[in-house]
């Protein structure tokens, strides 16, 4: 399918506006729902990490009026301190959704940037979730248009950094219920504010880069909504989004099929809280501990045939912190073998990255490239002392698009995440809060719950 190089930016400012949410199916909306439960779990889970204590602390002083709430934090602020502090939460433990081909986490900005709005101006639930739907649409579209063949792009940038705001500002000027004229200038600022490179994974801009992609989304939709101009084929226009991210896009599936094709159906979550490629390595590693009663003092070696992007992400021996070993296959793969979990507090830097047993375990790991292995399959190879081999290809990782988590499933790693921040009644309250978001009159309940 072909596209006039003038029109993109334009259609999909109108698919934006003139989309209701009944047009969107069923299982659009339902797995909508499915991503914003997630990514509120897991925002609760990292509202009182300290990296958030950090940016909240830096940052707070210079805040508005109390708009929204901070989740989990027992405070209020301006809403677009919210949309970043929110976001980053999400973010902080690597266990956000992900989409299966773009690998790019869309929830986090965008949530985070309309329930901040929702306490500023009285939306209903259904429209909120039809607005956070349509912007991870548009995100995970053009985060797929420039990463995934036959695009040509970059591995140096970060997805979520440079399209997250683009779905933020789309999904607020929805709610604000801009013109065309009015949303084009939304994510025209939006693109302009892009950034984010993947040097930074490992550090704590790894969540801040979601977190600064919200914010900028929700910031785009204000300006715009005051008339701040912006060009209007920021994608496509020269020099514009598009040529500047990547070497060639894929126009189709940016544009192509709008209301037909859903790539939120193709959205992921994580039952592991680490890069979401190293997920079949901990399958198969938890599989072959657990069917083969595999100790890990038996283990002499792991060989590890991993997927391109594993390799390219996560080939990150002996981590320093729990920021670094997000990223570390030889991390999680000591993790799996000795303490047979894969928990939030395996990775803490004290007690698990430091842990002696963990970074010596690591000495025995060998990861190699397998370029016909997908993002959600891996093989491990365990060689024992005696000399004897046992491996475990896993083709489809638990949370992938092929083996995905239920809605208990989800509700688990939601309770596991909130109850030690909030504890297990306000646990309950936000679960079915969240569960029935559609049926709110006023969505804003959800944030406010949160506090």
């Amino acid at each position: 399918m072909r596209f006039a190089e003038s029109d993109i930016t334009a259609r999909l400012a109108a698919y934006a506006v003139e989309t209701q949410p009944d047009d969107l199916p069923n299982p659009v909306r339902q797995e909508a729902l499915r991503s914003l439960f997630n990514i509120v779990g897991c925002t609760i889970g990292g509202a009182r990490h300290e990296i958030v204590d950090i940016a909240d602390q830096s940052l707070g002083p210079f805040s508005g009026p109390l708009q929204a709430t901070l989740f989990a934090r027992g405070r209020r602020s301006d809403g677009l301190h919210a949309t970043m502090i929110n976001c980053l939460a999400s973010s902080v433990f690597s266990f956000d959704d992900t989409h299966e081909q773009a690998v790019v986490h869309p929830s986090g900005p965008v949530a985070a940037a309309v329930l901040a709005f929702a306490e500023m101006r009285a939306v209903t639930g259904a429209d909120l979730l039809a607005a956070f739907a349509l912007g991870i649409e548009l995100e995970c579209r053009l985060a797929k248009a420039i990463s995934v063949p036959p695009a040509k792009g970059s591995m140096a940038w970060s997805g979520t950094g440079i399209t997250g705001g683009f779905g933020a500002a789309a999904a607020v000027a929805r709610l604000m219920r801009l013109d065309e004229t009015g949303m084009r200038r939304a994510l025209g600022i939006a693109l302009a504010q892009a950034a984010g490179f993947r040097a930074m994974h490992g550090t704590m801009m790894t969540p801040m880069m979601p977190a600064q992609a919200g914010q900028s989304g929700f910031r785009a939709a204000l300006l715009a909504e005051r008339g701040f101009t912006a060009g209007q084929t920021a994608l496509e226009g020269r020099y514009g989004f598009l040529s500047v991210f990547c070497e060639q896009p894929d126009l189709a599936t940016l544009a192509g099929d709008l209301g037909t094709r859903f790539e939120l159906l193709r959205n992921t979550y994580k039952p592991y809280p680490c890069g979401i490629v190293i997920h079949p390595i901990i399958d198969a590693c938890l599989q072959l501990r657990r069917e083969r009663s595999i100790s890990a003092g038996a283990i002499a070696k792991v060989a590890i045939q991993a997927s391109p992007g594993t390799m390219a992400l996560c080939n990150n021996r002996n981590p320093a912190d729990e920021m670094q070993a997000h990223v570390s296959l030889h991390h999680w793969t000591a993790v799996a073998f000795i303490r047979g979990t894969a928990r939030i507090q395996d990775m803490d830097t004290e007690t698990a990255v430091k842990d002696p047993a963990l970074r010596s375990f690591q000495d025995k790991v060998e990861a190699t490239l397998n370029p016909a292995l997908a993002g959600d399959a891996a093989i491990v190879t365990v060689t024992l002392t005696d000399g004897s081999r046992h491996e475990c290809a896993i083709l489809h990782g638990i949370g992938s698009a092929s083996n995905p988590m239920s809605n208990g499933d989800l509700e688990r790693k939601f309770v596991d995440l909130s109850e030690p921040v909030v504890g297990p009644a306000r646990t309950r309250e936000l679960v079915d809060k969240t569960w029935g978001l559609p049926a709110l009159a006023d969505a804003g309940d959800l944030a406010r719950a949160a506090a």
